[in-house]
C-alpha cells in the first residue's frame, strides 16, 4: 500500500526547516542542496513541494511572519494591554530573534528583487493592520485616521528596536525593549488611553 502523505503538512515542514536555516545562516547559505541536508531529504523531494528556490525562501518567510500574526492576536484576545500585544512580536526570545533574522534577511533581498519587494510591502501594509487592530481591540484608541497612524508609526519603531535587539541583543534586553516600546507607545497615543 503506497505511503499517505500530507502535501501541505511536508511543504510546511520543509519551510519550517528553511526558516530556521535562513535565521541561521542567512539567505545565501539557503540553497535547495542546503536546505535537503538539514531536512534529510533529497533535493528531488525538497523540489517535488516548491517550485524552485524563490517559493522555497518565500514559504519559509510567510510561515514566520503568520506565526507573528498569530501571537499578536493571541495576546489581543487574551485581553493583554496594547504594549503586551505588540511586545509579542519583539526578539524578546530566540525564537522571535529568528524571525526578526528573516525578516531582516528578505528586506536586504527587497532591495534587488521585485517578488520579495512585493511580499515585503504586503507584509508591512499587513502588520500594520495589524497594529490598528489591536489598538481597537485593547480599547486604546478609536478607529479613525489617527488610529492608522499610530499604527504605522508603532510599527516602525517596533521594527527599529527589533533591529537593534537583533543586532547588540546584549544592549538591547527584553525589560529595555518593552520599556521602549511603552515610552514609544505612551508619546503615540492621547492622554488617557490605555497602553
Amino acid at each position: 500500500m503506497p505511503k499517505i502523505v500530507d502535501h501541505q503538512a511536508r511543504r510546511d515542514a520543509v519551510a519550517d526547516i528553511a526558516a530556521t536555516h535562513i535565521a541561521r545562516h542567512g539567505l545565501e547559505a539557503a540553497s535547495i542542496r542546503e536546505i535537503a541536508r538539514a531536512a534529510d531529504c533529497s533535493t528531488s523531494i525538497v523540489s517535488h513541494y516548491f517550485r524552485g528556490k524563490q517559493d522555497l525562501l518565500l514559504s519559509a518567510y510567510r510561515l514566520r511572519m503568520e506565526e507573528t500574526v498569530a501571537e499578536v492576536e493571541r495576546a489581543a484576545q487574551a485581553g493583554g494591554a496594547l504594549v503586551d500585544c505588540i511586545g509579542a512580536i519583539l526578539p524578546l526570545d530566540e525564537q522571535r530573534a529568528d524571525r526578526w533574522r528573516i525578516w531582516l534577511a528578505f528586506w536586504g533581498r527587497a532591495t534587488g528583487d521585485d517578488a520579495f519587494l512585493t511580499e515585503q510591502k504586503q507584509r508591512s501594509r499587513e502588520a500594520v493592520d495589524l497594529f490598528h487592530r489591536a489598538l481597537l481591540q485593547t480599547g486604546t484608541m478609536e478607529d479613525g485616521e489617527k488610529a492608522r497612524l499610530v499604527a504605522q508609526a508603532l510599527l516602525s519603531n517596533v521594527a527599529g528596536i527589533a533591529t537593534q535587539a537583533v543586532f547588540d541583543p546584549e544592549g538591547w534586553p527584553p525589560a529595555r525593549q518593552i520599556e521602549i516600546l511603552r515610552l514609544v507607545a505612551s508619546s503615540l497615543i492621547p492622554e488617557g488611553s490605555a497602553t
